[in-house]
């Protein structure tokens, strides 16, 4: 016998979907129990073991607060799959009207030494539209000694005239917390050997489901060593990759080593669906835990959505690893998402307790102009005229995206030392638009071209809306329309924003 089968829960208080069992506990407790239930969940996380003992509850001899006693002639039946009064169907092999009509002629018949005729409906949703609408007409007047227990992954698929018609109970994917509380019964009472966190690494890999979390436990359990923490990653297709590796060259932006990490991956057969939901939990993980101790939470966020899109079109790639690939670039070569990494590294706590070391990733200091900045060889003042050379950054901008010159007309240059333009901006939708990409870009490239060397633009909110440079000077080459604009921004006294 499996070790699912072996430690399946018997009573309700076993059950260890904590929402699953206080609900059914409060509904036996009040002796009104409903003639129809709805289970839905994944699979995997207790509808059928939840059904039997609620089938047990319900025809318990000597029942004591709505749990069942294990130890009468039909506790024991149902237990053993025996009863004639507990009916399990597969409605994916029974699926057609026919079937149905059959039940609806059978529950008819009073149970043979049960309280209650208990139906147990696997796969609910795999009936045909006829099969559903005949079973509907039993639900709608069912016999008073019959109960029906639906249970299904996907309850959309019903007819919602059925759903109205069932006390419906919601099987969420079971918690870190309750798949170890389970395992633990298992571990306890075969005697299985397991390091510390084992119980919570598998946790983490079956996706919410206790059968899958007995299943690797077992096929962990059958080498008759310990297991360790690295013996369930390699089971799980994560081949015992650290995410914490990939994140160090993340941190650092070093594509070239990200890359190589991620072809290691691939030529060690990890799977990387897998890996990268790891890394987005290790990611989400910490911070969770800069939110909770009140730290700036830095550029995480915008690595969990980039990753997150990765992990969407992983299954549907043509190259395996190209989506983690291009999310990989996108983030160490994106100008736009360019942060400081601190020198060292954050200790993240996990629930069992291990550490793992991530690099800790900050937001750009939106006051980055006023700081003084690291010691490095000074560069040389421009001492052109940046009046001039702004309208011509306005007139080349035009000529490749109006939206861009349109952007430009609420900003001013402050000030160019050779490699850093730096604009004021008036309004920070403006900003915003002109520090992400492609706005950023076109700027930046545009400026490159006029000052004959690359640049780098920054924008800041202004404080003021007095002007920033006497635009006087701006040369006749600039067409009309945009040294009217170009006035109108770095005209003198202050500007009515509306």
């Amino acid at each position: 016998m499996t070790l699912y089968l072996k430690y399946r829960p018997q009573k309700i208080d076993e059950l260890d979907l904590d929402s699953v069992r206080e609900t059914l506990q409060k509904i036996l407790k009040s002796d009104r129990s409903p003639h129809a239930f709805l289970f839905c969940g994944p699979r995997g996380s207790g509808k059928t073991s939840s059904a039997r003992i609620l089938a047990k509850a319900i025809n318990c001899e000597k029942p004591k607060s709505g749990e069942p006693c294990n130890k009468c002639s039909q506790c024991e039946a149902i237990t053993r799959g025996s009863s004639l009064d507990v009916i399990e169907i597969d409605a994916a092999s029974h699926r057609g009207v026919d079937d149905v009509r059959s039940l609806r002629e059978a529950v008819k018949l009073a149970p043979g030494s049960a309280k209650k005729k208990v139906y147990i409906i696997d796969e609910a949703h795999m009936l045909t539209t006829e099969a559903s609408n005949a079973l509907l007409k039993t639900l709608e007047e069912p016999p008073d000694h019959v109960v029906f227990v639906l249970a299904t992954t996907t309850p959309e698929k019903l007819l919602d005239t059925i759903r109205s018609r069932c006390t419906t109970l919601n099987f969420q994917k079971a918690t870190g917390e309750e798949i170890s509380r389970s395992l633990e019964r298992v571990v306890k009472g075969e005697k299985i050997k397991v390091n510390k966190g084992v119980l919570a690494e598998i946790a983490k890999v079956v996706d919410g489901s206790f059968r899958e979390a007995h299943k690797v436990l077992e096929q962990l359990s059958f080498t008759g060593k310990t297991i360790k923490v690295s013996d369930v990653r390699k089971l799980s297709s994560i081949g015992g990759e650290d995410p914490k590796v990939l994140l160090n060259h993340l941190a650092t932006r070093d594509t070239t080593a990200a890359l190589a990490e991620i072809d290691s991956l691939v030529k060690n057969g990890v799977d990387l669906r897998t890996y990268t939901s790891e890394l987005i939990g290790v990611l989400r993980r910490e911070l969770l835990r800069r939110i909770e101790v009140d730290e700036e939470p830095g550029d995480i966020g915008k690595m969990i959505d980039l990753f997150s899109d990765s992990a969407r079109k992983l299954p549907a790639a043509i190259i395996a690893q190209l989506p983690l690939e291009l999310a990989v670039v996108k983030w160490c070569e994106s100008k736009s998402q360019k942060s400081k990494v601190k020198s060292q590294n954050v200790e993240v706590k996990e629930s069992h307790d291990e550490v793992v070391v991530m690099p800790g990733v900050e937001m750009p200091d939106p006051t980055a102009h006023e700081s003084t900045p690291a010691p490095r060889k000074e560069k040389k003042k421009w001492k052109g005229d940046l009046g001039e050379a702004w309208g011509q950054i306005m007139k080349g901008t035009k000529a490749k995206n109006h939206s861009v010159e349109a952007l430009l007309r609420a900003a001013r240059p402050q000030d160019f030392d050779g490699a850093t333009l730096k604009l004021e901006v008036l309004y920070k939708f403006h900003k915003e638009r002109l520090e992400s990409e492609p706005y950023r870009g076109i700027v930046e490239g545009v400026a490159g071209e006029v000052f004959g060397i690359p640049v780098r633009v920054v924008c800041f909110l202004s404080d003021s809306r007095q002007k920033a440079v006497d635009l006087a000077n701006v040369t006749e080459e600039v067409e009309e329309d945009i040294v009217k604009a170009a006035e109108e921004i770095f005209s003198s006294g202050e500007q009515n924003p509306n």
